[in-house]
């Protein structure tokens, strides 16, 4: 199994990493990037501990957190029909503490690379990059897209308490969009060809089904989470 080496350089050069994982040893056969930036620990450790290891590092409240996001994941994916296995697509984020002691806050994108004549996965690749100055501790999301319907969750890291979010309706996520480009209420008002108030009021409700708080936050979210 081997990518070009410029995909390699890619990736050190944009920070993040990407790992193949084979779901019947749960061993990664390749890792590429700069891991050591991104997790914290190095490429040679990934080789030798595999998955388990992986997650011995997370903190005891992202493990309780992964539980859910495993449950879910299964359940969204048992919906698929097998020769459409290979559009799933699963986003989540965690914390892991480094080999050199800091926790950082992760950003996982994993994607069927290999699915067996039953639509079973036999690989997974995952696109890895750290989040933490993006994302605020307290809560993990869970993200899955490829079936009939999108679905995002939330996790409290305190409670434990797993809830679906509303989606964003189409018109909320093109204002989304706008917003991310830098556009002011007014102007996303005139583009659109919609109300002032129209254009407040669907800014309130993404923040009312998100449980965000502040907008930027919230564009920056939709932008990890590649919902926009």
């Amino acid at each position: 199994m081997t990518f070009h080496p410029l995909f390699h350089e890619t990736l050190r050069m944009q920070g993040t990493a990407l790992a193949v994982l084979d779901i019947n040893t749960m061993k990664y056969p390749l890792i590429l990037g700069d891991v050591q930036k991104v997790c914290g620990w190095s490429t040679e450790y990934f080789y030798d501990v595999g998955v388990q290891g992986y997650v011995e590092q997370y903190p005891e409240e992202d493990q309780a957190g992964l539980i859910h996001i495993s449950r879910e994941i299964s359940n969204y994916s048992s919906q698929i029909p097998a020769e459409n296995m290979n559009q799933l697509r699963v986003i989540y984020d965690y914390r892991m503490k480094g080999n050199d002691g800091k926790i950082r806050r992760i950003c996982q994108e994993s994607m069927a690379l290999s699915v067996d004549e039953t639509g079973k996965i036999t690989y997974f690749v995952a696109f890895v990059s750290e989040i933490t100055n993006v994302k605020r501790d307290g809560k993990q999301h869970l993200y899955l897209s490829g079936g009939k319907q999108s679905k995002l969750f939330e996790i409290d890291s305190k409670t434990n308490e797993c809830i679906q979010l509303e989606s964003l309706s189409q018109r909320e996520l093109e204002i989304a969009q706008l917003m991310g480009q830098g556009y002011l209420s007014k102007e996303i008002s005139d583009k659109l060809f919609i109300a002032n108030n129209t254009v407040n009021t669907h800014r309130q409700n993404m923040l009312r089904k998100t449980n965000f708080y502040d907008a930027n936050e919230l564009i920056n979210f939709l932008r990890v989470y590649r919902i926009i």
